[in-house]
């Protein structure tokens, strides 16, 4: 064809030729780039089979995963009435699917989660939570009570109970009056459940609570089933 100037003169000269129907433009155009490119006339190998994923099927992986998220791929292949090999390249290559293990663990029934809060009795305002979105700075300001009166309450909860709440006077928690709590209080009425040998106690790192006392105390009335800071489950 390089005699020519166009594939379609390259037709008709082949026409005159050989006095029959010759291929189409087309077909000699691909064939000459072939020859140019390869050094020969011969197909080109394939380089793997023909991909078979449709929108369709892609649209029906969509909304089976959507679904039935917990599917095998061999679940998807059935119900999408696809091969594995296409289901798998559809949920790892279109959507970036990965397979996720789930986590086993243990039902806490029997778990008390406590914590405590200080309350100023003048609205002493907690700046941190506050915010105002503006294009220049508003310069507000609130004016608060230097050594506001405060109350220090305690309470603890499970998934069908709360246990409290406990007030406390003091001005600053530590160790000897957060004692007072489990002492006084908690262990006390947890009784009254019949169940302390099957009741987990959780706290928090707050340095009151990991006073030596509190922790004896605990690990005499909880033993291995408190949760905290230097607790015997972590």
């Amino acid at each position: 064809m390089a005699e020519f100037e166009s594939p379609a003169v390259a037709k008709r000269e082949l026409q005159v030729e050989f006095g029959e129907q010759t291929s189409g433009v087309n077909y000699i155009r691909d064939t000459f780039e072939r020859f140019c490119e390869t050094g020969t006339v011969e197909d080109r190998q394939s380089s793997g089979r023909t991909r078979t994923i449709t929108e369709e099927k892609i649209d029906k992986v969509h909304d089976f995963i959507q679904d039935e998220p917990q599917s095998s791929v061999r679940t998807v292949v059935t119900a999408c009435s696809i091969v594995l090999i296409t289901a798998y390249r559809i949920m790892t290559e279109n959507f970036s699917l990965k397979p996720y293990k789930v986590q086993f663990v243990q039902e806490l029934e029997f778990s008390f989660f406590s914590d405590e809060a200080t309350f100023y009795l003048r609205g002493l305002v907690n700046k941190h939570n506050i915010r105002y979105w503006c294009e220049n700075n508003p310069h507000v300001s609130v004016e608060t009570v230097m050594n506001s009166p405060k109350l220090n309450v305690w309470c603890a909860m499970s998934k069908n109970q709360i246990i409290g709440s406990f007030f406390f006077d003091d001005d600053t928690v530590n160790g000897q009056n957060y004692l007072s709590i489990p002492k006084e209080f908690f262990v006390p009425e947890i009784r009254k459940l019949h169940r302390i040998p099957s009741i987990i106690f959780q706290q928090d790192g707050a340095p009151p609570h990991f006073a030596v006392d509190v922790r004896q105390y605990l690990n005499h009335h909880f033993p291995g089933r408190w949760i905290g800071r230097g607790g015997p489950i972590r």
